[in-house]
This record gives structure tokens, C-alpha cells and sequence, in this order.
């Protein structure tokens, strides 16, 4: 007999793998759509005003960024299993989070974030801006507190990280803009305009995609995991003030060394800095990130070095490719922060030009400026206060097994563990299974962020595959595993449980006795590897104290 299990192994991970890639094709265009509005409304706001060009510069940057935070705390298509119903009572996980706690007061809140953070911390941006301008030591401890700080506010939860999030982009926003917005009070009006107008064509695209290609109900980030008995002890700082102390030491660094090597074009320096450093995973995600920077500014600065004197100062076509080369780089992202990179090398080689300040020169100081600030946030991630890889790895495989043993049950008895209702119905079934797999997913979500580094540096380690005759031995190094092994072994169950899940969403009622059955050795084996997990890390911790 057939079990759900079996039914599961044979679900085609292709499907969601093309759904998503027709979502970031549509994801790109609507940011594109927001960006260019932004910036038509720029033009429209500095012929009203007088404001400078560094306007509607600041105000692309500050469309591109929140279009991206806006859509971190959204579904991918992968996990919209179902819009509608197929008939009958089936089809209910389609309106996932609407009877539970997802979607309420918590997403409303976070969503209200963008129009009460942005401007106001734009206006202090600015500020700290022409601070440095006039006693630049003064106003660069003051752009390292205020950066570092938005990362050590992480720690008190989705919220939290959020605000900690926006609060960072109008300091990068400025740092970015090759011309500065203005002074003067007029100039501080204008800011807080460009970063609601931002805001607003934003929030218009992302309802606009909603439409389009039903991207399925926010839901929040996941609360961070509670701290261990070491940091509840006071032994060891917490994960997010231990990247904020990296971040403060990396920017104080590449202030310091900016400002006698490079000069005017310090923020070169300090952006790289701040960049490898962004939404750090651990060190070794860091160092994947240098990697993929150092490589994209190489292939960007080649290019752009062919194109750089192509097109006199003022030249139109020169914001036309700007935006092309945008478009390309929002699309791309997701593939590779390469492709993303050289996008945007390019797009500030033409930007450059376009204000008069073309030349091969200025793209290789670039590009040697990529490569000492990657070096600096790298030895500030690896040497102080490191957060290593395996510890992260460890907390996120921990959560993943609590979400699938919290699922399983839902599976297998058709209730939710706590609370725990008097009787299962079909409407108590779908939503406990809506509720356990969205959690579910988070957590898969989760450990996929840390999965490239790893699949990196197996890569790497590991020596080619050769052809070897039946019955030969593997050598040292192809038989030992590797931590990205137990990643992708984990990765692997997903479509499974997609289809697991679609299965009971269409019955509404629990599986019969076979399928119960292989769900309970399945959970029995799970809860098995978490008590394993749990006394290895008890005995290393026991060890460390020795």
C-alpha cells in the first residue's frame, strides 16, 4: 500500500523551484515600478522646490532598500501550497495565519515601522552628515553608534529587528549618493518628503504585487531563539550585541584607514565595511559575502572600465542604463550578491561619469577599496567576538526539529499540542495544520539562509569526484561527512512535506493507521536526534569549562 510518505518522495521540487523564479522576475519589476516613480516624483519635488540632484538619488536608494525589507516579511510562492480551494472542503491552508495569531495586531504593527522610522531618522541622518563635514571625527562616532546600534536591537525581537533594519537605511542611503542632498532647513524638508514619498510608492507596489501575483499574508520573522545557559549566565554576550561590537570595530576601522587612503572616497571604504557585515550569519557567512563582492566589484570594474568614457557628463543615456543595470540587479540578486555587485559598480561608474568624474582610476581606487574593506569586515567578523558557523548552523537545524516534532503531531493526531482543543473536526485539523506548517516553513527558511556558505566550503574542501571501479575504496577526504551534508539531507525532505501537507489539506481529517504509523517513527526519530543534539552540546559545553 501506497503511505502519504511515499506519495511525498515523488512530489517534483521543480515546480516551486520555477514559481520562484517567475515571482522575482514580477518582485523585480514592481520595485522597478516603485523605484522609477519614486524617482519621476523627485523630478517633479526638486522643480517645486529648488532641491538638488542628491534628492532624487536618495530617494532610488531609499525605494530599492525598503522594497526589499518590505518583502523580507513575505511568503515565497514556494509556500503558497494553495490559493483556493480544488472543491469540497478542501483548500483552506490557501488563507493560512487568518484564524490565528499571524496577520493580527503584531504584522500591523511592524507595518506602520517604515512611516514612523524612515523620515525621522532620515532628518537625524542628515544631520549627522553635515556634523562630519564640519568636525569629522565627531560625526563618524556618531554614524558607527547609530549603525551598530540598530544591529544590537535585534535582540528584543521581530519588532525590534525590523526598526533596527530601517533605521540603518537612510545612513546607507546617504553614504551611497555620489552628490549630497543640500543643507539648510529647506534640505531637511526635502528629506523627510523623498523618504514619505519612498515610503508611499513602496507600500503602493507592494500591494500592487499582492494582486498580481498573490504573494499570500506577511508573517513575521521568527522570535530569536532563547538564550543559552552560558548567556543567560552572563558567560557569553548574545549573538546580536557580539555583530554589533563587529560592526562598530569594522566601521571605526575603515573610517580610520578611509580617511588617510582614500580621502573624498573613504565611503567607499566603509560601505564595503558595512556590507559584509549586513544581516551576518556568522563568519563564515561573512567571508562567502566578501567573496561574492570582491568578485562582482572585479567583473564590474572590468566593464564599466570599457564604458566609463563612453558618455560625456549630462549625457541622458547615462540614467537610462543606470536603470537598466538596476533591474538586472534587483533580479539577479537572489541568485547571486554577485550578479547584484557588479550591477551596481556599474551603475556608480556611469553615475560618476554622468556628474563629471569619469575615469579608469576612479574605478580601480574602487575597486581597491572594495577589496581592504571586505578585508577589514572579514578580520572584524573572524577575530573579534566571533560568532561561528557551527553555532549557528546548530540553532537553526534545533528549531527546524522542533517546528517538524510540532508538526508531526499535527499530522498524526490532527491537533495542535497546545493548545490542545476537545475533539478534532476538519476546521480544528486545517487550522493547526496551516498554523504548524507555516512555522514549518519559517524554520526551512531559516536554515536555507545559512545553507551557501556551507555548500561553499564543501566545495572547496572536498577534491573532485573521479571514476572509480566497483568495489573500490572512497579516499579520507570523500568519506568523511560534511556539515553542509546534514543541511541538504534536511533541505531534501521539504517537497515531501509539502506534499504531506497538501494531502491532509484535502482530506481534512487525519491519515489512516499505515500512514500514522511511518508519521510516528518519522517523529520518533526526530525527537531521538534532538536529545542527541542536546547532550552533544551539553558535553561541549561541559568541556569548555575544564
Amino acid at each position: 500500500m501506497t503511505t502519504i510518505f511515499d506519495r511525498g518522495r515523488a512530489a517534483r521540487a521543480s515546480r516551486s523551484w520555477l514559481t520562484d523564479r517567475r515571482a522575482e522576475l514580477g518582485a523585480a519589476a514592481v520595485t522597478m515600478g516603485a523605484v522609477l516613480a519614486t524617482f519621476g516624483t523627485s523630478l517633479a519635488l526638486r522643480g517645486l522646490t529648488g532641491a538638488s540632484a542628491g534628492i532624487s538619488l536618495l530617494g532610488v536608494v531609499l525605494a530599492l532598500t525598503l522594497s526589499r525589507v518590505g518583502r523580507s516579511g513575505q511568503l515565497s510562492p514556494s509556500r503558497q501550497l494553495r490559493r483556493g480551494g480544488q472543491g469540497g472542503q478542501g483548500g483552506q491552508l490557501g488563507q493560512l495565519g487568518q484564524g490565528g495569531q499571524l496577520g493580527q495586531g503584531g504584522t500591523r504593527a511592524t507595518q506602520l515601522l517604515p512611516l514612523l522610522v524612515t523620515p525621522s531618522v532620515a532628518l537625524l541622518a542628515s544631520e549627522v552628515a553635515d556634523l562630519s563635514r564640519r568636525h569629522r571625527t565627531v560625526g563618524e562616532i556618531l554614524f558607527t553608534t547609530a549603525v551598530s546600534g540598530a544591529v544590537w536591537v535585534r535582540r528584543f525581537g521581530p519588532v525590534g529587528t525590523r526598526a533596527g533594519t530601517l533605521a540603518t537605511l537612510p545612513f546607507i542611503a546617504l553614504l551611497v549618493t555620489p552628490v549630497a542632498p543640500g543643507e539648510g532647513p529647506a534640505s531637511r524638508l526635502d528629506l523627510v518628503a523623498i523618504a514619505l514619498i519612498a515610503i508611499g510608492w513602496v507600500t503602493i507596489g507592494r500591494h500592487t504585487e499582492a494582486r498580481l501575483f498573490a504573494p499570500g499574508p506577511a508573517t513575521q520573522p521568527p522570535a530569536p531563539p532563547p538564550a543559552s545557559g552560558a548567556a543567560r549566565r552572563g558567560r557569553r554576550l548574545p549573538a546580536s550585541t557580539r555583530m554589533a561590537i563587529q560592526l562598530a570595530v569594522a566601521l571605526g576601522a575603515a573610517f580610520a584607514v578611509g580617511r588617510h587612503v582614500f580621502g573624498e572616497h573613504r565611503s567607499w571604504l566603509v560601505l564595503t565595511a558595512y556590507l559584509v557585515h549586513s544581516g551576518n550569519r556568522g563568519r563564515g557567512d561573512v567571508a562567502y559575502r566578501c567573496a561574492q563582492r570582491l568578485a562582482g566589484a572585479a567583473v564590474g570594474t572590468a566593464a564599466a572600465t570599457v564604458v566609463a568614457d563612453r558618455f560625456p557628463a549630462g549625457d541622458d543615456v547615462s540614467i537610462v542604463l543606470v536603470f537598466v543595470l538596476l533591474a538586472l540587479g534587483v533580479w539577479l540578486r537572489s541568485a547571486s550578491y554577485a550578479y547584484w555587485t557588479a550591477c551596481v559598480t556599474g551603475v556608480l561608474a556611469l553615475l560618476y561619469g554622468y556628474y563629471g568624474q569619469a575615469g579608469a582610476g576612479l574605478l580601480r581606487e574602487r575597486l581597491a577599496a572594495v577589496v581592504l574593506g571586505a578585508a577589514i569586515g572579514l578580520a572584524a567578523a573572524w577575530f573579534v567576538l566571533p560568532v561561528r558557523t557551527g553555532d549557528v548552523l546548530r540553532r537553526r537545524i534545533a528549531d527546524l526539529l522542533a517546528a517538524l516534532t510540532d508538526y508531526l503531531v499535527v499530522c498524526q493526531t490532527g491537533r495542535s499540542r497546545v493548545p490542545r482543543p476537545n475533539r478534532t473536526t476538519p476546521e480544528v485539523m486545517r487550522a493547526a495544520l496551516a498554523d504548524a506548517h507555516d512555522r514549518l516553513e519559517t524554520a526551512f527558511d531559516q536554515l536555507a539562509l545559512v545553507a551557501p556558505p556551507l555548500r561553499a566550503h564543501r566545495a572547496f574542501t572536498r577534491p573532485p569526484r573521479r571514476h572509480r571501479r566497483p568495489g573500490q575504496p572512497l579516499e579520507a577526504s570523500e568519506g568523511r561527512p560534511h556539515r553542509y551534508d546534514a543541511v541538504a539531507a534536511l533541505l531534501a525532505c521539504r517537497p515531501a512535506l509539502r506534499a504531506l501537507t497538501r494531502e491532509l489539506d484535502d482530506r481534512g481529517t487525519p491519515p489512516g493507521p499505515t500512514a500514522r504509523r511511518d508519521i510516528a517513527r518519522a517523529r520518533t526519530a526526530v525527537v531521538e536526534t534532538r536529545r542527541a543534539m542536546g547532550r552533544a552540546a551539553a558535553a561541549a559545553a561541559a568541556a569548555a569549562r575544564r
